[in-house]
């Protein structure tokens, strides 16, 4: 035999061994683990945690064909406020208004909003919500609600209150 392939034998226990340990857990790893856990105790992991899980049962509900939540939200707003500017949506939405132009884009796109030409102002139009726009509102409210049930089911209503106003408190 010659000295290489003896050598080579002897490479594949060593790095096995090296491999042992390296994945060995060091005895101070429950202080390590502690002192670099930023998760245990972090309200905004949390908070991360619940946003992906209850978007996950929103857009179960709503099926992929079905608008963003933050176009819900505007197609919302524009109902509520018929009339609304572009500038006061992103204002409300608090995104810039190139951002807006966006999400008026598809809706309009999408039939739910119209644009309308205000008298006197060439560079502002007002928003208004189609019939179709209202038809997807009625759906959307409807799911809603189911959602809302879904998400807080494993809470008393006196516990819902509760997680809404904490959490209306850090958002602000």
């Amino acid at each position: 035999m010659s000295k290489n392939k003896t050598d080579e034998k002897n490479v594949v226990p060593e790095l096995s061994e090296k491999k042992r340990r390296v994945t060995r857990t060091p005895r101070h790893a429950s202080t390590l683990s502690k002192e670099f856990d930023m998760l245990d105790d972090s309200l905004g992991y949390i908070i991360k945690r619940a946003q992906v899980r209850t978007y996950e049962v929103l857009f179960g509900l709503l099926g992929s064909e079905s608008i963003t939540p933050g176009r819900m939200t505007a197609l919302c707003l524009v109902a509520k406020q018929p009339g609304i500017s572009q500038s006061e949506l992103a204002e409300m939405l608090s995104i810039t208004r190139a951002a807006v132009v966006k999400v008026v884009d598809t809706l309009e796109t999408r039939g739910f909003v119209q644009r309308q030409s205000i008298p006197d102002n060439r560079r502002t139009y007002a928003l208004a919500v189609t019939p179709e726009g209202y038809d997807e509102l009625r759906r959307l409210t409807r799911l809603s609600r189911q959602y809302e049930k879904q998400i807080s089911a494993r809470l008393s209503v006196d516990e819902r209150k509760q997680l809404m106003a904490l959490l209306q408190r850090v958002a602000l």
